[in-house]
């Protein structure tokens, strides 16, 4: 009982920063939410009445902008190695690319 406590105050805390984001950016072609944790803990996410859609729309008189953006959950949990593997690729392919000095 005290971990779905838990849980679900660390859902709301997500949720409530995530809306802060969408807030901040405005992404009106959705917002991604990656990461290990989302994709762990899905069903804390989930459903209009979720602690985390609660928190995510709880913003007050710009809560109604907020209903035009999308949200998806980014189920990859490497996703961020995938992009550190890409960066580093393309830099190598630059370097590959430059003539060399002799």
């Amino acid at each position: 009982e005290v971990c779905a406590m838990v849980m679900d105050t660390f859902a709301g805390a997500y949720g409530s920063e995530v809306g802060v984001a969408a807030l901040k950016w405005i992404p009106l072609g959705g917002l991604y939410v990656a990461g290990g944790l989302a994709p762990k803990n899905l069903h804390l996410l989930r459903g209009a009445n979720s602690p985390f859609m609660r928190a995510f729309y709880d913003k007050g008189r710009v809560s109604t902008l907020l209903k035009s953006v999308p949200l998806y959950v980014v189920l990859a949990e490497d996703i961020g190695q995938r992009g550190a593997h890409l960066v580093a690729f393309r830099l190598l392919q630059n370097l590959a690319k430059e003539p060399t000095t002799e």
